[in-house]
């Protein structure tokens, strides 16, 4: 599962996300690493399918204001074009998955945390009482003024 968050507006000027809907539905699609048109290594599928998916499924572009969220498929085919306007565009992504599903060269390009773990779930009243955290080899507390009453 993969997941957007916006930090900025995004509208159709400022390069916004890009999805095939339905492509998801078409499983792993062939792909290779770009290394040649980007600054780090990007999967890329060929104009092929990208055309026959497109035909199927149409194009559309998620737009919000800041703090707007998406949460899609990762088999979603996606993209998104230069910012060609004045307004900033930008985004935190997190891409979810089993560990063992983990591919520490696909992901180099990104920044990550540098350790993985397992998304533990905690308890249903973990906003009402204490409980400490483990993230990132680091005890944390939830502080009294974010929890709710």
């Amino acid at each position: 599962m993969n997941v957007a968050i916006f930090l900025d507006e995004v509208n159709e000027f400022n390069g916004p996300l890009m999805f095939i809907p339905g492509s998801h539905k078409q499983g792993v699609l062939e792909a290779a690493h770009d290394t040649s048109t980007t600054s780090y290594p990007l999967w890329v599928t060929s104009h092929e399918n990208i055309e026959k998916l497109v035909n199927h499924g149409g194009i559309v572009a998620p737009k919000g204001p800041a703090g707007s969220m998406i949460l899609f498929h990762g088999c979603l085919v996606h993209a998104s074009t230069s910012n060609l306007s004045p307004w900033n565009r930008v985004s935190v992504y997190l891409s979810l998955c089993a560990v063992s599903n983990h591919s520490a060269a696909s992901s180099a390009r990104l920044h990550r945390a540098p350790r993985l773990h397992a998304i533990r779930t905690l308890p249903d009243d973990c906003l009402l009482k204490h409980y400490d955290v483990r993230f990132l080899g680091k005890t944390a507390r939830l502080p009294k003024s974010s929890r709710v009453r």
